[in-house]
């Protein structure tokens, strides 16, 4: 049986309409510019266009400017790239707990930066209203936890919409999260790569740029990219918005030069990895261009697609029994499997993914994403309508059958400890009478003793007079 990639985390069913944009249009003709280097930055006209497609959809208080912007071949060299100019080696970043796993191999493959994680909870604690909720109090109990284990933190990473619990930020936590860092004189990278996402009705996501207090607009850096919200990651284009001259200095003339837009596309251009390609930024100007076409066909429909996959999930979901938390925006579900696990551990954790496999389906496990609690796991609904339901019937299998075999697993424990019981009462009975009746035979035993009506104490004093004489001396003194 061929093993289903359930964790594939891009828009599968969506690429199709974007593709068929890219084939109406021509690339652009080939310029002698283009054949030129190009500034670290990235073409002013691509990032012109980018700058137009986040005012549009961002909401700004002011208006993003195209010389604030660098894009890069993805978000991750972006990720990597903060790390290595924020921190040194053995410092480290606060990031919500679950958090996307690639985090750890953005912050630590060069930089050696430590993701300090914030430990959220399924349970709902003390000032909060729902679970896995992100608190100042908790940023507050990992900054400090953080300190007495020798880790200089230099910022705080964010995920909104969250990866992988699939929520938003709401305006007041965003605002608590940026004085929270201001305080601690801290930078804030707010990963913003799902923007587009949203798929419940009414939901609306709060970007940090679209707030109007914030206390140092120089310490928070904005990432969002095309592989989410168009659905084609294989372009490989990740965008950093930053009003902090020194940081954009840095990046734009000396680390960017290795993270510049590779020569990669989905079609036909296949070239060096380093390389720049300018057919690649006259094709991704197309769609953030048509603003018109996005805002009243393509977005709509994949929200509407999003909606119907995250219903079919629940529904799916709901048939076996297993709950879940309640999504919001992005391509995923974050899912409680908690009790099909044996014993609350990891090792059980993975036990229930190799079933998963087993079964023909792979989603990743809560450990991948530093869960703290074992048993949760990410799984994508952001594909063609067939594939889902064949990989949701294959979870639901696993879930029968492991289910099953817990039930099998008690009914022996069940048995075993009445076998283990009656073994031990016909044992007893074999022996004797019970421990209860044993001590009321031992009493009644001693009260009718012949030893007691001998030994009595006047017969003791007689036959040791010096010790007689010693108590009584003694008792005399009291």
């Amino acid at each position: 049986m061929d093993v289903m990639n359930f964790d594939i985390n891009t828009a599968e069913v969506f690429k199709i309409s974007v593709m068929a944009q890219f084939e109406e249009k021509e690339s652009g003709a080939l310029l002698p510019e283009h054949t030129q280097y190009v500034c670290g930055e990235g073409l002013e006209n691509f990032r012109e266009a980018i700058a137009d497609f986040l005012n549009d959809h961002m909401e700004p208080v002011e208006p993003i400017l195209p010389e604030n912007l660098i894009v890069s071949n993805g978000c991750t060299p972006l990720v990597d790239t903060l790390a290595f100019s924020l921190a040194d080696e053995g410092e480290g970043l606060l990031i919500p707990c679950p958090f996307y796993g690639s985090f750890h191999l953005d912050l630590q493959s060069r930089s050696r930066v430590i993701p300090f994680p914030v430990e959220l909870s399924s349970k709902v604690g003390p000032g909060e209203t729902q679970p896995f909720q992100l608190t100042v109090t908790r940023l507050e109990s990992a900054l400090k936890k953080a300190t007495e284990q020798g880790v200089k933190i230099r910022g705080l990473l964010l995920c909104n919409p969250n990866n992988p619990l699939g929520n938003i930020y709401s305006e007041e936590l965003l605002q608590d999260c940026l004085d929270f860092a201001f305080r601690h004189s801290l930078h804030v990278i707010v990963d913003e790569i799902y923007m587009m996402c949203g798929y419940r009705e009414g939901c609306s996501v709060t970007n940090v740029m679209s707030l109007k207090n914030i206390p140092d607009k120089e310490m928070v850096h904005v990432l969002w990219g095309f592989s989410k919200d168009f659905g084609i990651s294989g372009f490989r284009c990740g965008v950093l918005h930053t009003l902090n001259k020194e940081l954009f200095r840095v990046i734009s003339s000396g680390y960017q030069r290795f993270h510049d837009i590779p020569a990669q596309t989905q079609a036909s251009y296949t070239m060096d990895w380093y390389r720049i390609s300018s057919e690649l930024f006259e094709l991704m100007m197309i769609p953030v261009s048509m603003l018109e076409w996005l805002d009243k066909t393509f977005f709509p429909t994949n929200k509407r697609g999003l909606r119907n996959a995250y219903q079919m999930a629940c529904d799916a979901l709901g048939e076996v029994g297993i709950p879940f938390l309640p999504g919001e925006c992005g391509l995923f579900i974050w899912v409680d499997f908690r009790e099909l696990l044996p014993t609350s551990s990891f090792e059980d954790e993975m036990h229930l993914l190799h079933c998963m496999t087993t079964h023909g389906v792979f989603i990743f496990p809560g450990s991948y994403f530093c869960c703290p609690e074992p048993g949760w796991f990410r799984i994508i609904f952001a594909m063609e309508t067939d594939v889902l339901q064949l990989g949701l019937s294959r979870i639901q299998q696993t879930v029968r059958e492991v289910r099953a075999g817990l039930a099998s697993k008690l009914d022996e424990r069940v048995a075993l400890v009445q076998r283990e019981e009656n073994a031990g009462l016909v044992e007893s009975e074999e022996v004797g009478e019970s421990l209860e009746d044993l001590v009321r035979t031992l009493h009644q035993q001693i009260k009718n003793s012949d030893w007691l009506k001998e030994n009595t104490a006047e017969k003791w004093m007689e036959d040791n007079p010096e010790l007689a004489k010693a108590f009584r001396k003694q008792n005399a003194e009291k």
